[in-house]
């Protein structure tokens, strides 16, 4: 049965560690929005999280990376936004 994500198992877990990853960092600034006294902590926490899916991004395909930039500059603005106002 051909998978969504590519032929190969290591693919689908790429592309899945990215999805799971942002999922992390949109919690992580939710989280922080939640919890002044936090975050400073969670707002680097989901900073991490951020540089660590650009780094899972340069190991797709340029049209698979293509598909994750809208949500990940979302992220960044999500951040930037938390940040400035804690």
């Amino acid at each position: 049965m051909p998978c969504r994500y590519g032929a190969t198992p290591e693919h689908r877990v790429r592309i899945e560690l990215i999805e799971a990853d942002l999922e992390i960092g949109f919690t992580l600034v939710d989280l922080a929005l939640g919890s002044p006294e936090d975050s400073t902590r969670l707002l680097s926490d989901a900073g991490q999280v951020y540089d660590e899916i650009l780094v899972r991004l340069k190991r797709l395909e340029p049209a698979e990376e293509c598909s994750f930039q809208l949500l990940v500059a979302e992220l960044r603005r999500a951040i930037d936004l938390a940040a400035r106002g804690s």
